[in-house]
């Protein structure tokens, strides 16, 4: 198996649809720009090309994720208030899960 691209993103730059597909350009803040300089504008770091039919699964994916680290963060908010406990499983890290859509 082949491994996957990773890629970088931590906003949206663009949107342009045609031709029934939509290509996102993701960005991403580097250097001056991350610390929140005077150009603060991101950097382009990937395209998402997603078939227009599929974007509606690829947003109630992304809505169920974000609804789920939002679960979690209140859970550890709930936990940081209460004496702190040993983790079950020593093998993974903290805060981290997979989401399987």
């Amino acid at each position: 198996m082949t491994a996957l691209p990773t890629v970088f993103g931590d906003g949206v730059i663009d949107v342009h649809v045609a031709s029934g597909v939509a290509r996102i350009t993701l960005g991403a803040q580097t250097g001056a720009a991350a610390a929140g300089g005077a150009d603060a504008k991101p950097v382009p770091s990937a395209l998402l090309v997603v078939p227009v039919l599929q974007l509606p699964n690829l947003a109630r994916v992304l809505v169920e994720v974000t609804k789920q680290i939002e679960a979690r963060a209140k859970e550890a908010m709930t936990a940081q208030q209460k004496p702190a406990e040993t983790p079950a499983g020593g093998d993974q890290v903290a805060g981290a899960f997979r989401f399987n859509g």
